[in-house]
């Protein structure tokens, strides 16, 4: 090929595709020059490498996973012993990792967690138990009785159940010092979720929900080394639980950005990168998800599952287009499962490591937020910390304040598909009890779909 081919093109700046743009989009250019991201934070349509700050985005590159792939584990309720290892055996054998299993208020003794394994070897998968029972109590029931080497972890944030009850978390504590002694010997196993959901539940923009999922994460890094763990002990005890919304390039940068504000922590601590093994488990949204147009909900979360892959999760819990029902068809489960599947087996997605990296877009959003989220973590920390802010009412105001942008701009320009545009007959429903202007001190898991319609219904 002629070196040549080139030479009859010459080098153009931004602002000559700016003004092209202008030319060829006319009126629309204004609607698509930029995107609300977040407060201050709007991003271009398109970015070139005289945007970036090479130093930092070298530094943010540097922070992402090394390894490519994740977990597929899908989400499995706890019913009975014996139908939920059917359940478990039959995911194990359709393509899960492992799984992601809701127990609960079941209190299993350690013959239960017998029968509900049996046939099954722990140490080839990862399991991760959200419960109610305290964390030594699990742990000891569910390795009592087994040789094996258990991997994945016990999914309480004992902080987030503090915000949706008012219940104390101090006595989680004395359960993970007491329970460290034997998951320190097991690597794969975290005793302590760093949940992002309760944020993301309650309508926090990308900013806030990274800032708080920080705070939350410093506050038990302090609480475990006052309780005598060292930094590097305490921090893998934790694993960060995250939820994935639909904004597409958004929610790459956000766990991008989010490993990167981790990695300011770890150093903070004075913990090495060979010591710090950050774990990422992603959800897509609740939040996002429709109770009355629910097939909308197959298209949603395959766009969340996207950006969770390649925003760089270590591990992935799709949910079903009916996991608002109390019984989800069999169907809805193993779409769920399948869509992890055929992101990895077709469309080779875990095959490259940090593949948004060189995307000027998405490192320049990555940086941004990562500042703001910064930003907004030492504020929070001046404050007193996650906890008081959350008692003095600053957490819940700043959550209402996005929520109710959310619902504004659904009431303007935003679209949301069966919601506000494109119906389908099934979205005529009865109003639900989900309320954005509550005066509760406590955090209820909302559904935008929900809060929007109770408003409309208001009206």
């Amino acid at each position: 090929m002629s070196s040549s081919l080139f030479a009859d093109f010459a080098p153009a700046d931004k602002a000559v595709w700016e003004k092209q743009a202008q030319r060829e989009l006319k009126d629309k250019f204004d609607l698509l020059s930029k995107y609300n991201v977040a407060g201050a934070i709007s991003v271009e349509a398109y970015s070139t490498a005289q945007d970036l700050d090479v130093e930092q985005i070298s530094a943010m590159q540097q922070c992402q996973k090394s390894v490519p792939s994740w977990l597929n584990l899908p989400c499995i309720r706890f019913e009975d012993t014996t139908n939920t290892n059917t359940e478990i055996k039959n995911a194990l054998s359709s393509g899960g990792d492992g799984a992601w299993i809701e127990l609960g208020g079941n209190m299993l003794s350690a013959h239960d967690f017998l029968r509900l394994f049996k046939d099954i070897r722990l140490s080839d998968h990862t399991f991760f138990f959200k419960s109610t029972q305290p964390a030594h109590e699990l742990f000891q029931r569910l390795s009592g009785n087994t040789g094996y080497q258990l991997k994945g972890g016990i999914a309480s944030d004992p902080i987030a159940n503090r915000m949706r009850t008012g219940a104390s978390f101090e006595p989680f504590l004395s359960s993970v010092v007491s329970l460290s002694g034997d998951t320190l010997r097991l690597p794969g196993f975290r005793s302590v979720m760093v949940e992002s959901h309760i944020y993301h539940n309650n309508g926090a923009d990308p900013v806030q929900e990274l800032a708080f999922t920080l705070s939350c994460a410093v506050t038990y890094m302090d609480l475990l080394t006052n309780a005598g763990l060292s930094a590097a002990q305490a921090f893998n005890e934790l694993f960060f639980s995250v939820s994935i919304g639909t904004s597409y390039l958004t929610e790459i940068a956000k766990l991008r950005a989010l490993r990167h504000l981790i990695n300011k922590i770890t150093l903070a601590y004075q913990i090495s990168d060979e010591q710090a093994g950050t774990y990422i488990h992603t959800q897509t949204s609740h939040f996002y998800h429709s109770d009355s147009a629910s097939h909308t909900n197959l298209i949603r979360t395959s766009s969340e599952a996207m950006s969770a892959v390649t925003g760089g999760c270590d591990a992935l819990t799709v949910s079903g287009f009916q996991d608002h029902l109390s019984r989800p068809a069999t169907l809805s489960d193993r779409i769920a499962r399948n869509t992890s599947s055929v992101l990895s087996f077709e469309g080779y997605l875990d095959l490259v490591a940090d593949p948004a990296a060189g995307s000027f877009s998405i490192e320049m959003l990555s940086q941004q937020l990562s500042a703001a989220a910064w930003e907004l973590f030492l504020e929070v920390e001046e404050k007193g910390g996650l906890l008081s802010c959350f008692e003095n009412g600053f957490v819940q105001k700043e959550l209402r304040k996005s929520l109710n942008k959310k619902i504004s701009d659904l009431n303007g320009t935003n679209l949301m598909v069966g919601l506000n545009r494109f119906t389908e007959p099934e979205t005529v429903s009865n109003p639900g009890n989900m309320s954005p202007t509550g005066t509760s001190p406590f955090l209820t898991d909302l559904r935008l779909s929900e809060c929007f319609k109770n408003q409309q219904h208001a009206l």
